[in-house]
């Protein structure tokens, strides 16, 4: 189906939505869209920090083990194990 070239081509529900939208409407709208936006940034970035909180846990709980392990080289008198 190609896509609507004049308002006569438009679906009758598109058309009854278009023709009761008022200024209010189309800024509660526009507030709408941006809200939406927001959100989307948001649950990005919120992401992205569950990511990086994960990842220096495991970081930190592997480096703490390599530590171990080199501190029990260097005590111990018969090298490396």
């Amino acid at each position: 189906m190609p896509p609507p070239v004049h308002f006569e081509d438009l679906d009758d529900e598109v058309k009854e939505f278009l023709l009761s939208l008022d200024k209010e409407k189309v800024s509660k709208l526009n507030e709408a869209v941006r809200f939406y936006d927001a959100s989307k940034t948001v649950s990005k970035f919120l992401r992205i920090c569950l990511y990086t909180t994960v990842a220096i846990f495991i970081t930190t709980a592997a480096l703490g083990e390599a530590i171990q392990k080199i501190w029990g080289w260097v005590t111990s008198t018969g090298g490396p194990k």
